[in-house]
This record gives structure tokens, sequence and C-alpha cells, in this order.
């Protein structure tokens, strides 16, 4: 037998490894949404003897018995910055919860599941040598920034100035864009300034800092808003220009790092990351985007549309990484289901699924990917579902708006039940909601909405 083969063999027989990708367009959740995960698992010992209950239920493997414990793995041969879970854990824990801020780049989290072992050959022969099958679930969370960046592929310099300046027309953002439009219109086409696209570029990052800020999501390019590693690096500097500009040296400057943009920054990222990816999960802020407007939802319809569209875009894209042999299940979750009363969190989650039809009327996602599922997801439960004492009854929420200190019982109406809505019959109020005290979450893990329901989806065949 070759050197390594034994120790292959078992590694074969005991170990299944799997990616799963986390991201999100802003504010969806994603930071709160691995740790609550990555929690419940830590803590499922809690609820074998109740595994109708917690923040699992639903996840078959914890009801069957195959789940038989989990920890953390630290990855100290990674390039890629570990998660910070006990940091964004803490934050919820004690007397003064607060939500965690949002990391800033790509991170990772490892967990080491152990099942306990089945029938079959396989499961005969670990039971004999004393071996639990394992299963070794990497998570990898990146900023949903940066998904919008992906139809950049697809274009050239003049056709992705001409589409952004449009875009900072727009009503809802010409305001947040006036300084950059100014500058534009204030620059000689003769004049020589070395350090004319540092500046330009910085005005832009300012004017999408501010669209983000208002929850608009199609910001390009999407490192001037998560940066990470690229901080103050020259292939940021660069920002969108008018075709009057077309032969003056900003102009063939700013095009040279739009390229480089492209080769260096885009295409490694997606190669790297998602043709790596086994599963994958897409968080959705559909809430936020009602609330904030017609405009703001309708752009986000937009950039979800533009990023699945993009799954054409090459050999290695996302086409191939759908429908690659490793790939399997791709999750869209409609984030903060604990902000409706509970009547509508299927409503929620009928929305999201509606949303996906809608800006995929080819099919190219449900065509590529093995299995596709839609589902309104809470990851921390801040609110309690209650009923109003006089009459007429009906359902109402408990918690801690933003900025109070006490409890209050609010009624935040009801979400459209088409797409797209008819925004002068919505009838909407979001509350934007604070983490409750929960003194059991270090024992028992997060109290969460279809946490078990959406795991079981993306691992929960591969415990058997």
């Amino acid at each position: 037998m070759p050197k390594g083969s034994a120790h292959s063999t078992i590694d074969t027989l005991t170990i299944k490894r799997i990616r799963l990708g986390v991201t999100g367009f802003s504010l969806s959740g994603k930071t709160v949404f691995i740790c609550s995960l990555v929690q419940a698992l830590l803590t499922s010992d809690s609820w074998k003897k109740r595994p109708s209950q917690g923040p699992l239920q639903h996840f078959r493997p914890l009801h069957t018995g195959k789940l038989h414990a989990a920890k953390l793995v630290s990855g100290e041969s990674s390039t890629i910055p570990e998660f910070p879970f006990r940091q964004v854990r803490d934050s919820l824990l004690g007397d003064r919860v607060r939500w965690p801020a949002p990391t800033e780049g790509i991170a990772r989290l490892r967990l080491s599941l152990e099942v306990n072992n089945t029938s079959g050959i396989a499961g005969r022969l670990r039971n004999k040598i004393g071996l639990h099958r394992q299963i070794m679930l990497e998570i990898v969370d990146f900023p949903g920034e940066w998904l919008v960046d992906l139809p950049m592929l697809a274009e050239d310099f003049t056709t992705w100035s001409a589409k952004m300046l449009t875009l900072a027309s727009r009503s809802s953002r010409r305001h947040h864009a006036s300084a950059y439009l100014q500058q534009l219109d204030g620059i000689d086409t003769e004049l020589t300034d070395p350090h004319l696209a540092e500046r330009l570029s910085d005005s832009w990052s300012n004017y999408l800092q501010a669209a983000f800020a208002a929850g608009l999501p199609l910001n390009q390019p999407g490192r001037h808003l998560r940066p990470d590693t690229l901080r103050h690096s020259p292939l940021l500097h660069f920002s969108p220009l008018p075709d009057r500009l077309a032969h003056t040296p900003v102009y063939d400057q700013m095009r040279d790092r739009f390229k480089q943009y492209q080769s260096k920054v885009i295409k490694p990222f997606y190669k790297e990351t998602f043709a790596k990816m086994d599963r994958q999960v897409v968080l959705v802020d559909l809430l936020n985007a009602l609330v904030t407007g017609q405009e703001a939802f309708d752009e986000m319809t937009e950039a979800l549309g533009e990023a699945l569209g993009s799954f054409r875009y090459g050999k290695g894209g996302l086409l191939s990484w759908l429908s690659g042999r490793s790939t399997t299940n791709v999750l869209f979750a409609a984030t903060k289901a604990d902000h409706v009363v509970r009547a509508d969190r299927a409503n929620l989650e009928a929305m999201l699924g509606d949303l996906l039809h809608y800006v995929d009327d080819a099919n190219v996602l449900r065509a590529s990917a093995a299995k596709v599922e839609v589902m309104a997801l809470a990851s921390v439960m801040a609110t309690e579902d209650v009923r109003t004492v006089k009459p007429p009854h009906r359902e109402v929420l408990q918690g801690r708006p933003k900025g109070e200190e006490t409890l209050l019982t609010l009624d935040p109406g009801g979400i459209p039940l088409s797409i797209p809505p008819n925004w002068q019959a919505l009838d909407f109020d979001y509350h934007r909601f604070e983490p409750p005290e929960n003194r059991r979450a270090l024992q028992e893990g997060f109290t969460a909405y279809n946490l078990g329901r959406a795991l079981e989806f993306l691992i929960g065949e591969d415990f058997e």
C-alpha cells in the first residue's frame, strides 16, 4: 500500500468537506446569520431531548440523533481572515445587547460536525475502528457589495460609465451624486492634472457611501464600499466619465484602472471564491427595501436581476459554478421575518419567490442549480408575537424599537401580496427592533425562525 494511502482511506471514510458561501445585499444580516447558525450547532446538545424546539427545529439530523456534536476548528494555515465569531456572539449576550458591526471583507469559519455512524459498509467499518463520521463545514462570508460588481465583467469602460452616470441622475440618487456631477462639469478637456483621477474617485466613493446609507444597493465598484485589503489601493482610483472626456489623459487612466479592476479584483474573487463553493446562501432584506420606497425596491430588484443574469458570463463564471460537479443547493432567504407578524411570514417568503421569478424569467438559476429554495428567516428573533387585548383582536409584535429602553407593542401592518407592490395601497410600518436580552443563549443558542429549516436544506442530506 503506498505511503499515505491508509490515512487517505480513513479520511475518505470519515470526513466530508463542505464549503458554504454566505452573502447578501446591504443590511441583510449575514453576520448575525452566521453567528446564530454556529451557536445553534455548538449548543445542539441542549435540545436533543426536545428536538421539536429550539433554534434547530426542523433540522432532521438533530431529531434522528445523527448529529453527535459540533466544535470550532482553528484555521491557522488559512490566508483568509477568521470570522470574528466570539466577538459577534458577545455583542448579542449580556445586559447591554446590540446588533454587531457588519464584517467588512471576506472571512471564514470552520466547524467540525461529528456524525453518529449509520448502517452500510462504510458505517460498519467506522463502528469497527471506533470512528465518528465527520462533516467539516467551512463557512465563507463575503460582502454582497462585491456581488454587485459581477455585471461589470461583461462591460467596457465606456458602457459602464454611461450606465453609472445615468443611474446617478435618477431622482433617488441625484442629490447624493451632485458634488461628483459638478466636478465633472468643471473639468477642462485640456487640463493635465496627475491627481485628478484620485480626487474624482474619492468623490465618487463619497457618493456611493451616501447612496448605500440611503438604502440604494446598486453601487459600483463595490470595493469602494467594502475595500478590505484594497483600502488606499490605486486599483480603486477610477470612476465613470462622460464621452466628452474620451480623449483626455484622465479618461485613458480611468479606463486602464477599470480593466485592471476587472482582471485583478473581480475575476480572481469569483474564481477563487464562487468556483469553490459547495452550497450558497443569499440573504435579501425585502422589508428595508419596501419601507425605503419604490425606487429603492426597484433598484434592489434590478441589482438582483443583473447578478442572476450574469450567471451566463463565460467559462468559469457563475453559470459553470452553479452547474459544476460540486455545487448543489442555493438558498435565498428573506431576512428579518420577526419584523412582520406571524401570519405575514408566509407572505414574505412568497414575495421573495415571486421576485426571483420576476427577475429570472428565463429560469437560468433554477435550470443551473441542482436545488433552489426560498424561505423567510429570522436569525435572532427580536420580537414576540402577541394578540391585542381589546377587539378587534389581531396579531401584533412586542419588542424594543431602536432608541427605546423598554418593550413596546406595535402593529407593523401588512406586507403586499404581489410583485411589484401596489405602492399606493402599501400599509406597512417597518420598526427596527433591537436584539433582546437572552441569558440562555450561551447554553441554548439564540431564538430563531426557520434557522433549522435553512440548515436542513443546506446540509441535512449530508448526514445520511
